[in-house]
């Protein structure tokens, strides 16, 4: 048997950072908006007839050999592949192939979407039986054992469910909000894909290490970063409304406000390269623009007027940006067995 899965990324539009346990828990809930886009995660599951599991990385160009789930060592270059296969336990040896269209460090969450498109195919090929939230629940934990610091939870939710979405976490777990979903809200997605532009600033960047500073600058009190984390949450809710309304231009005016404030939160949030190119794009006419992620580097958004958009392209590709074709999308994950 051989599933394949094919999951889409995502862009964060307001609220990131109060996705990270505890830090809602600490604020009475928190509400991130984000959107799937075409940007795709692909995780490809064969079985094999020995009790052998071998891990490729086309992107890492690594391979891994695994000759028994018993004993299985953690601690390398695929340890989240490892750490899933230790979870759902498959009962057959498989062949694992992992591949992702983002460039390395995007902060669309690559590695979130991979982890979903595995999962995927891991619950098929073990019996396991998880829905779509139990899959996220266990994911989400997965990676926390891997890099071994509090992690948010909004990459996964895009790529198993698609579209434009509203994500609440409180002391009672999540509620998800399709936004382009439902009567009279079909033409979000296009509205979206007239307008947004992504780019990546050839910069790579880690967000677990920038959540931590944020986290542990709240934790701390240092400086304004409580307050500016509290009007993160207000946007966030803004937005959501925003969107439900297909106001586009409110929606990049609190883009706009989202950035101001969360480049603030932590040293390295925003580079000297990254406000070179955002100004480009805004000569050009985009109204706002925000790094994707946790900052420091990866892709970035901008929001413009459509008839402003090829300008933006070319502002955003002479300051230094690679244009990245990347569309929002209705769908989330998608399998095939062959």
């Amino acid at each position: 048997m051989k599933i394949t899965a094919n999951a889409p990324m995502r862009i964060d539009l307001a609220g990131g950072t109060l996705d990270v346990y505890p830090l809602y828990i600490f604020e009475d809930g928190g509400l991130t908006v984000n959107a799937a886009i075409d940007v795709m995660a692909t995780a490809t599951v064969e079985t094999r007839q020995d009790g052998h599991y071998r891990i490729h990385s086309l992107d890492l160009d690594v391979i891994e050999e695994i000759p028994s789930l018993t004993g299985m060592a953690m601690g390398t270059p695929l340890a989240l592949v490892r750490r899933a296969l230790a979870y759902y336990r498959p009962p057959m040896g498989l062949n694992i192939t992992l591949h992702s269209d983002a460039p390395q460090g995007s902060g669309l969450g690559a590695s979130s979407a991979l982890l979903m498109a595995l999962s995927a195919c891991l619950n098929t090929v073990s019996d396991k039986g998880l829905s779509p939230a139990e899959i996220i629940d266990v994911g989400a934990n997965i990676e926390a054992q891997v890099i071994g610091i509090p992690t948010g939870k909004q990459d996964y939710f895009p790529p198993m469910f698609g579209g434009v979405c509203a994500i609440a976490f409180g002391i009672d777990g999540w509620q998800l909000e399709s936004l382009s979903g439902g009567a009279g809200r079909p033409s979000l997605v296009e509205a979206l894909n007239e307008r947004l532009v992504v780019s990546y600033t050839e910069i790579p960047h880690s967000s677990a290490v920038t959540n931590w500073a944020m986290l542990r600058r709240y934790i701390e009190r240092e400086g304004d970063t409580v307050a500016r984390i509290r009007e993160i949450k207000e946007i966030a809710a803004a937005m959501r409304s925003a969107l439900l309304a297909g106001d586009m231009t409110e929606l990049a005016l609190l883009v706009d406000r989202e950035w101001q404030l969360r480049r603030g939160l932590a040293e390295g949030v925003s580079t000297a390269k990254i406000e070179a190119i955002m100004a480009a794009a805004a000569r050009a006419g985009a109204h706002a623009s925000k790094i994707c992620g946790a900052g420091g580097g990866g892709c970035l958004i901008s929001l413009a007027d459509p008839d402003a958009l090829p300008g933006v392209r070319e502002a955003l590709a002479a300051a230094g940006a690679r244009l990245m074709p990347a569309r929002v999308v209705a769908d989330g994950i998608a399998t095939q067995t062959d």
